[in-house]
């Protein structure tokens, strides 16, 4: 491994930092974010009361665009790092 190389570690963090980075960046742009959120009338004798979930799709959609975007990445930087050894 000469100097130019990443080791695989560095080049896998790297890539799953990026991916994060621009995933998280694309999810939070493009996927439409819908509120989970309901309220309850008159739940055992209040007024109301205010549920808040989780938009499972949207997070898991998210989560695949992360991890294609950081594949993505470590398979591009593999890519250029031999073809510039000469592979």
């Amino acid at each position: 491994m000469n100097n130019k190389e990443a080791g695989p570690l560095k080049k896998f963090f790297l890539s799953l930092t990026g991916g994060i980075l621009l995933g998280g960046i694309l999810s939070y742009f493009f996927l439409d974010y819908e509120d989970s959120n309901y309220v309850l009338l008159n739940y055992y004798g209040a007024d109301k009361k205010i549920v808040k979930e989780w938009d499972f799709q949207f997070i898991s959609n998210a989560g695949f665009i992360i991890i294609g975007l950081s594949v993505l990445i470590f398979l591009i930087w593999t890519y250029f790092e031999r073809r510039s050894n000469g592979f």
